[in-house]
């Protein structure tokens, strides 16, 4: 998270200071002569060293709204019980319900005292001194923080920061990366008789996907073509489509899978599965909305239009659902309440209950449905063998599609299914190389990820995935395919 740090701006359009109180007076009571006992009322007593805010005691932070301004502050020191790692703050000890300090634009920097410190023996100081200790460095327990703006989390999608698809051109820049060198290297591979595949491997697999929309804008900038239109013209077969996919970047690239699985004759579940069922709600949202801004289209209307009876519920249910948050704690109670529940639907009556198996692994977290299936083969038997048995078609493909990634004697995070899913696409007689892309670039995007599957495949297959996609694969579609797998990790943050 970034933030900015905001000075408060004064007032006054001549005189930027014309309309400050008086030295000394505090902003929020009117100016005139000091009460009788002025150590009663905070603000009052001599003018403040040069620096010092206004309407701030010397050597402390504003007191918060609720104390009592009566009320008398103890002397600096530990207050008792803690730990002797960092000196107090100056002044009332801090609250929750502390206004901010905005430090004044004359001041040191916000963590740094105005008043030099004494020697370790001396037990008072100086005059004009403030008796407190200096302030310790920002972020030290209990010290008010300047205020500060807070900058929107960046967007992630398939476990990896993803630049704002709305945003205008100008705004894709990532901090330290100057992107002109690989757009250079791109026009290089590109331009003239063939194309240098390998230095367009070796430029674009590197790259984070907030990279690879910098290297975008750059190289629309510098060559007036947008990089994506170059690439397409200059490769052909399964390396063009690979490339194509990395040079697009995540998201974009799942909106445009989804719209060729339900354009065209015929609807490719398979892909429809892979990609909206088990994702975060937040990944939906965000697919759903790219899906609009690249082809003015409603995805949830077109899944309707495209698909029909209990798939297109399923399907609709999953766009639509409003899954919990991974990061919320299970409730075991209502695991329980799930697996009865799913027992009843299916194991336990005569037919099924299809929507209470949609409703439940649909609309509940990763976590819980990995509770959900570890609770119900300890008390009944295994959930994929019940779905196998209960449904067909569309229907048990999908759902062990969710089972099957929320298994927690794996990993219950799909790892172990997408090494299966990638091994699916090059068994048996020929590759399925369309599988195999989406399947290797939607992986290249989380190092961590694509740590785990190649561990996941090598305990499957007893062969490294590095191995069987050289048997399966040749010319540059294998070396970017290699890349992609690549154990020392291809995608640098």
């Amino acid at each position: 998270m970034l933030y900015q740090y905001q000075h408060p701006l004064p007032s006054g359009e001549n005189n930027p200071y014309a309309h400050a109180p008086a030295s000394g007076v505090p902003i929020a009571l009117p100016a005139g002569p000091p009460p009788v006992n002025p150590a009663s009322h905070p603000g009052y007593g001599p003018p403040p060293i040069p620096g010092q805010p206004i309407g701030q005691p010397q050597g402390s932070f504003p007191p918060p709204q609720h104390y009592d301004q009566h009320q008398y502050y103890p002397p600096a020191g530990p207050p008792p019980g803690h730990a002797q790692g960092y000196p107090p703050p100056p002044g009332p000890p801090p609250s929750h319900g502390q206004a901010p300090y905005y430090p004044s634009p004359a001041a040191p920097p916000p963590g740094h005292s105005q008043y030099p410190p004494g020697p370790h023996q001396q037990q008072y100081a100086p005059q004009n001194y403030s008796p407190y200790p200096p302030l310790p460095p920002p972020g030290a327990p209990g010290i008010p923080q300047p205020y500060y703006t807070a900058q929107p989390d960046p967007l992630w999608y398939l476990g990896t920061p993803i630049p704002d698809p709305f945003a205008p051109p100008g705004h894709h820049v990532v901090p330290g990366y100057d992107a002109t060198a690989d757009a250079e290297a791109i026009r290089k591979a590109t331009k003239g008789f063939g194309t240098n595949d390998a230095m367009l491997i070796s430029t674009l697999v590197p790259l984070s996907a907030v990279k690879v929309q910098a290297l975008a804008h750059k190289f629309v900038s510098m060559y007036g073509k947008t990089f994506v239109d170059v690439l397409d013209s200059e490769t052909s077969g399964y390396f063009k489509k690979a490339i194509h996919a990395i040079a697009t970047g995540p998201l974009m690239w799942d909106a445009e899978l989804i719209r060729g699985a339900l354009s065209g004759v015929g609807t490719k579940e398979e892909v429809l599965t892979e990609l909206i069922l088990g994702r975060p709600s937040s990944e939906i949202r965000l697919l759903i909305s790219a899906y609009r801004h690249k082809f003015n289209r409603d995805l949830v209307k077109d899944v309707k239009d495209d698909l029909s009876a209990k798939t297109e519920r399923l399907f609709v249910m999953a766009l639509t659902a409003n899954r919990p948050p991974d990061s919320i704690p299970v409730n075991y109670e209502a695991v329980a309440r799930d697996v009865q529940a799913l027992y009843e639907a299916g194991q336990g009556k005569i037919g099924t209950d299809q929507m209470t198996f949609c409703e439940i692994l649909i609309t509940r977290s990763q976590p819980h449905i990995t509770a959900v299936t570890g609770e119900y083969g300890k008390k009944y038997r295994s959930l994929s063998k019940v779905i196998k048995r209960e449904f067909s078609g569309h229907m048990k493909s999908g759902f062990l599609h969710i089972v099957e990634g929320a298994k927690p004697k794996r990993d219950g995070k799909g790892i172990w299914r997408d090494a299966k899913l990638i091994d699916k696409a090059m068994v048996g007689f020929g590759t399925r190389d369309n599988e195999l892309v989406w399947r290797m670039v939607r992986a290249l995007w989380d190092p961590t990820r694509m740590a785990g599957i190649r561990d996941a495949y090598l305990a499957r297959t007893r062969k490294t995935l590095e191995s069987r996609l050289a048997d399966e694969t040749s010319g540059s579609y294998k070396k970017l395919m290699l890349a992609l797998a690549s154990p020392n990790g291809p995608v640098k943050n």
